[in-house]
């Protein structure tokens, strides 16, 4: 198949990392980040909204973890999205009076963030969009830039206080950090679809499968003693979940990773692909919506 493409209504959904302290991680994320629960069993932990029973973030029990492994091939940070610039400046006013440490404020021209780190030195992006029409674009891509936030400006005009994530917050992108950017970039182009949405960067490409800024970015490290490949006492990320519309959708995936000779997994009853990627990071592309039957 040539030039594949997946359906650009394809949405990231969630990510789920391996932890080595399972009770402290999982308190962090209701607490500082302000997740539900949704579901636990298993050594595993299902984060989220809980109106929507809707899942952001799985923690997956890993207590032979390698500390610091998580810093090297795979997570560079996820990235979850408030709906408004008001929930971003609750969030923000809520990590100062927890005293939580914010390592980093960018206006990226497209969305404005902050970086913190959870326990275990995960790193965490919240950020607000834009409104489209505001995206800095040049010849029809991303010309994003990373410029300081002004922290009090977001601050000045903040009502109510943070309890937990707004009902509309979702996963906006993960970044990836890999060995052989070339090769994996290859993957998700051909394999999955994704086009470079801001290639300004030599060592970063933005890539989406719609007009989204990013739902993935990659980035080549830079480190000599990283290890090409996700091992299974890594930390960090361990998959990450797609939404695709339909079935037709999903196998028209099918249909490419089988022309392409890859190997994947597929369950039609479940309605699920899933297949890893060169890191060894395992992804999903499954079909959540039920199709009314004909």
């Amino acid at each position: 198949m040539v030039n594949f493409s997946l359906n650009p209504n394809t949405k990231l959904t969630s990510v789920a990392i391996k932890v080595k302290d399972f009770d402290r991680m999982l308190s962090f994320y209701q607490q500082v980040v302000g997740f539900d629960l949704i579901n636990e069993e298993n050594d595993m932990a299902i984060l989220g909204i809980g109106s929507q029973k809707r899942k952001l973030l799985g923690l997956i029990s890993t207590p032979d973890g390698v500390e610091g492994s998580n810093i090297q091939t795979g997570l560079n940070h996820t990235s979850f999205v408030f709906p408004t610039r008001d929930d971003l400046a609750r969030f923000i006013k809520h990590l100062m009076l927890l005293n939580y440490p914010i390592e980093g404020e960018s206006d990226h021209g497209f969305c404005e963030s902050v970086y913190i780190s959870d326990p275990e030195n995960n790193r965490l992006e919240f950020s607000w969009d834009k409104p489209k029409d505001e995206w800095p674009m040049v010849d029809g891509k991303i010309d994003g830039v990373t410029k300081e936030l002004n922290i009090q400006q977001c601050l000045n005009n903040v009502k109510g206080e943070y309890t937990s994530v707004p009902d509309e917050t979702k996963v906006g992108h993960v970044h990836l950090s890999v060995s052989d950017l070339e090769m994996v970039y290859n993957f998700y182009a051909e394999k999955l679809g994704f086009k470079i949405k801001d290639d300004d960067f030599s060592s970063t490409h933005l890539l989406s499968v719609n007009d989204y800024h990013h739902q993935l970015a990659i980035n080549e490290s830079q480190s000599n003693d990283m290890s090409p490949v996700i091992r299974d006492t890594d930390l960090g990320v361990d998959h990450v979940t797609f939404d695709v519309p339909t079935m037709e959708d999903l196998l028209s995936l099918k249909e490419n990773l089988e022309t392409l000779g890859s190997d994947f997994y597929y369950n039609k009853g479940k309605r699920i692909i899933g297949l890893y990627d060169p890191s060894g990071i395992h992804l999903w592309f499954i079909v959540f919506k039920k199709e009314n039957k004909k």
